[in-house]
């Protein structure tokens, strides 16, 4: 059970992490990018590239220097590609739509450049391996370095959003475009911001997630996605503190059918993602 307890609390504070970004990304921009697990991918091989490759660095250096290219690279995708759905959508229901179809082909985009750039096989970055004692149970030292990262990243975004004039501004957007628009707030650098910021998170979730996993392959992806979806929907769409609660709510879900069935950990989260859709839409906490 103590095992269950930290290894669960561990596992979600990384899905939390990924799940934020999505939910900054959808929430600000109501971009439904349904490749956001492919950051998650790339940030891992961004850190297995400057790591084991070409550089040779500590991983937690070439963690800096992977979530930068991945986040300049959402921003990139942001300009070229959102930004224009965005300005041609006549509703919010257009918008996800044609996002959601967008989004969608360049999950296959990114997996097969990624694919034919380092091959199929399985990728890791093994650091910090040494095991703790915590509470009576064995976990890897790395785990738990990853869950502080990760909780200290989702209270400083936190803070960023709630107390800074940054997260005034996309605040305001979410909740008033028109009105932040005439007080002078410039939507699409927001719409921007917001998606790039969303990549870096899952970059660097992908970063510490290769730094425990030795198994990292160009199609861990769509799991990621589908993991911050059901995040997203059983905290609250737009709903921070829900969605914090979720991740760490789906991490102990996933953390002991993995002890018991590992292959029922997914097969439960689309069935908590199922009943929550049909019970609960708005979610446990509500937007």
């Amino acid at each position: 059970m103590l095992d269950i307890i930290v290894g669960g609390a561990i596992l979600g504070a990384l899905f939390s992490l990924i799940a934020l970004g999505l939910n900054l990304q959808y929430g600000v921009t109501r971009i439904l990018n349904v490749a956001h697990g492919e950051f998650v991918m790339l940030g891992a091989y961004m850190t297995y590239l400057f790591s084991s490759l070409i550089l040779g660095l500590n991983p937690f250096v070439s963690l800096l220097i992977s979530t930068l290219l991945v986040s300049i690279t959402g921003l990139l995708v942001q300009i070229a590609i959102f930004r224009r759905i965005v300005n041609i959508s006549q509703s919010s229901g257009e918008l996800e739509f044609r996002s959601l179809l967008a989004s969608f082909g360049l999950v296959f985009v990114i997996q097969n450049v990624v694919r034919l750039t380092f091959g199929a096989t399985h990728i890791g970055v093994p650091y910090l391996y040494e095991t703790v004692t915590l509470l009576g149970e064995k976990f890897q030292l790395n785990m738990i370095i990853s869950a502080v990262i990760s909780v200290v990243i989702c209270l400083i975004l936190y803070f960023i959003l709630r107390f800074t004039r940054t997260g005034q501004a996309m605040r305001a957007a979410v909740e008033e475009p028109v009105g932040a628009q005439l007080v002078g707030i410039d939507i699409g650098r927001v719409h921007a911001l917001s998606f790039s910021l969303g990549a870096l998170l899952s970059a660097i979730a992908g970063s510490l997630l290769v730094m425990i996993y030795t198994n990292i392959t160009p199609y861990i992806g769509p799991e990621y996605t589908f993991i911050a979806l059901a995040v997203i929907v059983l905290g609250g769409v737009g709903n921070y503190v829900g969605c914090m609660a979720g991740g760490f709510l789906i991490g102990y879900i996933t953390y002991a059918l993995f002890k018991w069935e590992p292959l029922l950990r997914l097969v439960v989260v689309y069935i908590v993602l199922i009943i929550v859709l049909v019970i609960k839409p708005r979610g446990l906490f509500g937007r």
